[in-house]
């Protein structure tokens, strides 16, 4: 799966000013990081927050400048793109932010929204049936396409986002908490969606997130990050069966067994004498 590369990332620092009473500091977000993810792959980037997980999602993005290093797609350094090299980037290397509320302009029609990558990049054909068909594949009907956001329910306005980002199709998409805004219903629905986009488009995600029910359904490989480093990579099987690295290890014993909450609950509610 890694035989071909789809996106490199070399040695990347990310540096950030800070207010001191003590002249001019920095905060170090990103520090000396590496990694490949291959076409066809998901790659899973975890950590608890300020780890440094987004702000290497955004770097990849162009989003954010790294302080020093490289981001490469196929080969090149996107650090000095501009004009149409820059757009072929922005084409093939889209985003699905965390939270659908605000990555959506409320302003803007459903049809309007998934149409802005088709206008943007010179799409020839008619705009209504791309988008129609677009919202089709995320699951939706076509009687989307007249609604505003704030019509639609949370798991609705993630599969518009994901609608807009497929317009471009693109190679691969930055995945960034995209489940995190939702009810536990609605993320399983939308995991099959991801899983099922990636099969029919060939498609590779960078998934950002620290919920590990989100890698174990979706993940090939993980990367876990602490305090801006990585300090453990491996496939998928082999980082919830033998993590290598102590907090690696912390993270997984922090996530509460599911099946034993509820039996659990099942126990205290049978033992009350009521039924559930």
């Amino acid at each position: 799966m890694r035989d071909h590369i789809l996106i490199e990332v070399k040695n990347l620092r990310k540096t950030f000013p800070v207010k001191s009473g003590f002249g001019k500091k920095y905060i170090e977000a990103v520090n000396d990081v590496s990694f490949s993810m291959g076409a066809g792959e998901t790659l899973a980037v975890i950590g608890e927050s300020g780890s440094g997980k987004t702000t290497v999602g955004r770097m990849i993005l162009k989003l954010a400048q790294p302080t020093a290093g490289a981001v490469l797609y196929r080969g090149e350094d996107i650090t000095n793109f501009r004009g149409r090299k820059l757009k072929a980037y922005r084409k093939a290397v889209q985003a699905v932010f965390q939270d659908p509320h605000s990555s959506l302009n409320p302003r803007m029609r459903v049809i309007d929204i998934v149409t802005e990558p088709l206008r943007n990049f010179g799409y020839g054909g008619s705009l209504r049936d791309r988008a129609a068909g677009l919202l089709e594949d995320v699951g939706l009907d076509s009687g989307f396409l007249t609604c505003y956001p704030h019509h639609c329910s949370g798991g609705q306005k993630q599969r518009i986002a994901m609608a807009r980002a497929l317009a471009a199709e693109p190679a691969a998409i930055v995945l960034d908490e995209p489940l995190s805004a939702l009810d536990i219903t609605v993320q399983n629905q939308v995991i099959g969606l991801l899983n099922e986009l990636k099969a029919r488009y060939g498609l590779s995600y960078l998934l950002i997130t620290h919920d590990l029910r989100v890698v174990r359904a979706i993940a090939d490989r993980v990367i876990v990050m602490y305090r801006g480093n990585i300090i453990e990579t491996a496939e998928k099987e082999e980082f919830f069966t033998h993590p290598a690295h102590p907090y690696a290890r912390s993270l997984l014993t922090a996530v509460p067994c599911i099946d034993r909450e509820i039996s659990g609950i099942a126990d205290e509610v049978a033992a009350a004498g009521l039924e559930i």
